[in-house]
């Protein structure tokens, strides 16, 4: 899939996903990422430790077929399984109905300019999300390891040791993208409490409606997370380039940098 953009890798300034909350709520904007060794040093238990000391000493004797395209091969897949989990949320924000679509909570029928409408359905919306996401990067991110395991010893080496580190830090990970809906509900309220004094239920999907920046919000905030979820299968990607260099596509990396949010702007409405 030539010149669909993918995701790009975290700079200095931290993932997407860091910058995004640090907008939207100038508590996580000064958070510290320093010591990042002894931090993740401290997520591990005995027995991933254990585990982790194994993988490392692990010398992988094949047999090995190096595939001169495998970054390529890696690369669509990825930019398929990432155009899949876009695609579902597009059906979600553009309003299609479905059995397969996670439908946006509709606008209540009952509702009242003093009354804020309940959350709750969002917290819904946002975790069926999260559990698509979760499937469809596990899958890719085994497929991945799969492919580099046959590649070349070096290779190998590697993928034993991402699927330590997703054992190991799967917890973690689960507990930090699990907030994700209070961080939204925080949000939710605030953006309430700043609503116009005589916006009636009709304007909150208007222009400039808390409701239409909430969702705005909110389809952000998913299209964050898919990145920072994707992040180890493009270090698995950028490794495997590295050991077969020159064979992804000529416009892959330009596309990466330039355009690395077309699709998601132009496939994802906010509204109802």
């Amino acid at each position: 899939m030539p010149g669909t953009p993918l995701p790009r890798q975290s700079g200095p300034t931290g993932s997407r996903l860091a910058q995004l909350l640090g907008q939207l709520d100038q508590r996580y904007a000064g958070l510290s990422h320093g010591d990042f060794a002894e931090r993740l040093g401290r997520l591990f238990d005995l027995s991933d430790g254990i585990a982790l000391d194994g993988a490392t000493r692990h010398r992988p004797d094949g047999p090995f077929e190096p595939v001169g395209d495998l970054p390529q091969r890696l690369r669509e897949d990825l930019l398929a399984s990432r155009s899949s989990l876009l695609n579902n949320l597009a059906r979600s924000f553009n309003g299609e109905e479905g059995a397969s679509v996670i439908a946006l909570p509709a606008f209540p029928s009952d509702a009242e300019a003093a009354k804020r409408p309940p959350f709750s359905p969002y917290v819904s919306f946002y975790q069926a999300h999260q559990r698509q996401m979760i499937a469809g990067i596990a899958n890719l991110r085994l497929r991945c390891r799969r492919q580099l395991t046959t590649a070349n010893r070096s290779l190998a080496h590697l993928a034993e040791l991402d699927a330590v580190f997703e054992s190991g830090l799967a917890s973690y990970a689960r507990a930090g993208f699990a907030v994700l809906p209070d961080f939204l509900e925080a949000r939710y309220r605030a953006l309430w409490q700043q609503r116009g004094p005589f916006d009636a239920p009709a304007d909150w999907l208007k222009p400039g409606g808390w409701l239409l920046n909430f969702r705005a919000e909110l389809r952000l905030l998913l299209l964050a997370e898919l990145d920072a979820r994707q992040e180890p299968v493009l270090g698995l990607l950028a490794a495997a380039g590295e050991q077969f260099p020159g064979t992804t596509t000529p416009d892959s990396g330009e596309t990466t940098r330039n355009a690395p949010a077309r699709q998601e702007n132009n496939e994802v409405s906010t509204t109802p």
